[in-house]
């Protein structure tokens, strides 16, 4: 099970695994870019135009008050290069940093939910691995008894042959294998779906042939503290690493709103050849928000409701996963009396069995008692073998409940 899991959870593996690992890449980029806006930008352009200007129509068609000279109606063709470089550089935008630390808190949130989706598919693989072994356990049982009645049937043949046994005695014995033979056609194919989900889960062909080496056991003699593994839970799960992201995401926007109160301050500047002269700009401004119709109060009202909607989550999520836990905790303490009490059932069944066995070959009584043994035998069996499985299934959803589903497992 372990190393089914590993290859579930690789980045190849599962589906979600992969598509969390996208998001996250999503998410850095996002933050790469909110980074850059703190840098300078720097700008580069050259450009040569021929150029003819109409005075007249931009205003200049006034008196000069010089003789002999007036302002002509138009001037050009002419010539006009010009090369430079630009720089712009936001000195302080107190919004801006903060939205680039929300967008941090993002980028985090998006790391824990690869976690997430490494549990939920860890948990998923596990399960569905409980089910093949299960289906195969089932299917080793039902060839166990279709064995036992072809044994049966025979031994009823030939005491019939010798006049010991009732044509009723073979006619009981046929209709237990066959409906031993039945049993056992439905069991396989369950094994067979199982496998194939298995595949499925693991990201490999569906003609893939693969061992399971673990197996239903049972170690009920080890059952968690349920206090340690709340704490683990509330310390480890990544679901609520990722609600506490998304958290500060929300402080750092509604900071990053109340920002837009201070002054922004930026400079830029360029330099270069206009027309065979070098020119220069260089400057220094401030912007200053005076009256904006209430737009910042009501953005600040709107994300200091998404922070106290994201702290609510946030706590009732802790409720939720110590209620999972102890939920857990639970059912895996009920599973162990289960199991417990299905092994005595299925060593008493065992014995009626054998009991009845011997009471026919003897010749005391018909097989009709042995047959009902049978049936409470094979019943058994698959009391305990449902058993076992729970158990184990408990194991697995106290380890999701957690958070330690990639580190299980299971003998």
């Amino acid at each position: 099970m372990k190393q089914a899991i590993e290859i579930a959870t690789s980045p190849e593996g599962s589906a979600s695994v992969q598509t969390a690992e996208a998001v996250m890449q999503a998410s850095k980029a996002r933050v790469s870019y909110a980074r850059s806006l703190l840098f300078p930008a720097i700008d580069a352009s050259i450009g040569e135009s021929n150029l003819t200007r109409n005075l007249s129509a931009e205003g200049f068609n006034f008196p000069t008050g010089v003789p002999n000279f007036t302002i002509p109606d138009e001037v050009g063709p002419f010539n006009n290069f010009d090369a430079r470089v630009t720089m712009s550089y936001t000195v302080f935008d107190l919004g801006a940093i903060r939205r680039s630390h929300g967008l941090r808190a993002n980028l985090d949130a998006a790391k824990a939910d690869i976690t997430v989706r490494r549990e939920v598919t860890a948990a998923q693989v596990a399960h569905d691995y409980l089910l093949v072994l299960r289906a195969e356990s089932s299917s080793e049982a039902a060839r166990a008894g279709v064995a036992l009645s072809e044994s049966l049937l025979k031994v009823a043949q030939d005491r019939a042959d010798v006049g010991k046994a009732t044509s009723l005695d073979i006619t009981r014995a046929k209709l237990t294998l066959l409906t031993d033979r039945r049993k056992l056609t439905t069991v396989e194919n369950e094994a067979a779906q199982a496998r194939l989900q298995l595949l499925s889960d693991l990201g490999v062909g569906f003609a893939t042939k693969v061992e399971l080496t673990d197996h239903l056991l049972s170690k009920t003699d080890a059952m968690p503290d349920i206090e340690a593994a709340v704490a683990t839970a509330l310390q480890g799960r990544p679901e609520l690493q990722v609600a506490q992201k998304h958290v500060d995401e929300a402080r750092y926007n509604n900071s990053a709103v109340s920002g837009e109160r201070i002054p922004l301050i930026t400079a830029s500047g360029d330099v270069g050849p206009l027309a065979s002269v070098v020119t220069h700009t260089v400057g220094v401004s401030a912007k200053i928000p005076v009256f904006d119709g209430g737009r910042i109060r009501a953005r600040h009202a709107e994300t200091q409701a998404i922070v106290r909607q994201s702290e609510i989550q946030e706590r009732d999520l802790r409720r939720k996963i110590e209620l999972e836990v102890r939920r857990a905790h639970a059912d895996l303490h009920s599973a162990a009396g289960q199991v417990e009490e299905c092994q005595m059932a299925l060593t008493l069944a065992a014995d009626e069995v054998a009991e009845a066995r011997r009471r026919f070959e003897a010749g005391v009584t018909g097989n009709a008692e042995l047959a009902e043994a049978q049936a409470k035998r094979a019943r058994a069996q698959d009391d305990c073998i449902g058993a076992l499985f729970t158990w184990n299934q408990g194991r697995i959803d106290l380890a999701r409940a957690t958070g330690t589903m990639t580190a299980f497992t299971l003998n």
